[in-house]
């Protein structure tokens, strides 16, 4: 797994974006639709490893290769 989720237990948007290979349009659709569980701190979304953990389990079981 990525070393950020292994050391961090608290996330940034920008490392979100690293850690999932995606844009900043998803990352706010992923927040706005529930599937990632953050809170915002002033102006910055913060996003806990544990639900980005849970995305990815989520998406691993759904997804059909």
């Amino acid at each position: 797994m990525n070393e950020l989720l292994e050391k961090k237990e608290i996330l940034t948007r920008d490392e979100i974006m690293e850690i999932l290979k995606i844009g900043r349009s998803t990352f706010y659709k992923l927040i706005h639709e529930g599937k990632l569980k953050g809170y915002k701190d002033g102006n910055k979304f913060k996003v806990l490893s544990a639900s980005v953990n849970d995305y990815i389990s989520g998406k691993m079981k759904t997804e059909i290769w």
